[in-house]
């Protein structure tokens, strides 16, 4: 009787980590919104990896799957925990941004379960819309290139997923916010 016990449990350990095993590989769904994002296994690491560098535009702009976008304001605050919370709003469309005690010079992740530093993004307010966020996503990151008492500078791309899993791309982030 133990050894049927140990039999039967040796069996189903060996199914499961057969059944879970996907060798390393980067499995991406080639007809979802999140084609041209970045690999989560191979994130930008260095600042000149955020080349788009010079294509953004005040006071904040973005890809979002594969069309321009531009925010026709943008606003900028301090949270009590300081997080600096950067919205920008285009009609009923909104980037949001909650970057928790960021400096000049750092990369930050903004990826899945990460709520330091996430964005989100919400297609249509007011309407039928959906917000898709970074925290749910596999990748995403930061670059603040200039943070000062006058204004919060930086770069960003994530991959957003509503809680349904439906998916969206946001490259090639850019926003600059005078902070008062």
């Amino acid at each position: 009787m133990k050894n049927l016990f140990y039999s039967i449990l040796l069996v189903t350990g060996v199914a499961c980590v057969v059944a879970s095993c996907s060798k390393g590989a980067y499995n991406a769904n080639t007809a979802a919104n999140a084609n041209g994002s970045i690999n989560p296994l191979t994130p930008l690491t260095t600042p000149d990896q955020f080349n788009w560098i010079g294509s953004g535009q005040d006071p904040m702009s973005a890809t979002i799957n594969g069309v321009g976008w531009k925010a026709s304001y943008a606003t900028w605050s301090l949270d009590t925990f300081g997080g600096n919370v950067i919205k920008g709003y285009l009609g009923g469309q909104i980037m949001y941004l909650y970057l928790n005690q960021v400096y000049q010079g750092n990369i930050y992740p903004m990826g899945y379960h990460d709520y330091l530093q996430s964005g989100s993004w919400s297609d249509s307010v007011g309407g039928a819309y959906l917000s898709y966020y970074s925290y749910y996503g596999n990748s995403g990151e930061v670059y603040i290139t200039h943070n000062d008492s006058a204004y919060i500078q930086g770069l960003f791309y994530f991959k957003g997923i509503t809680g349904s899993g439906q998916v969206t791309t946001v490259s090639n982030g850019y926003f600059k916010l005078n902070k008062f």
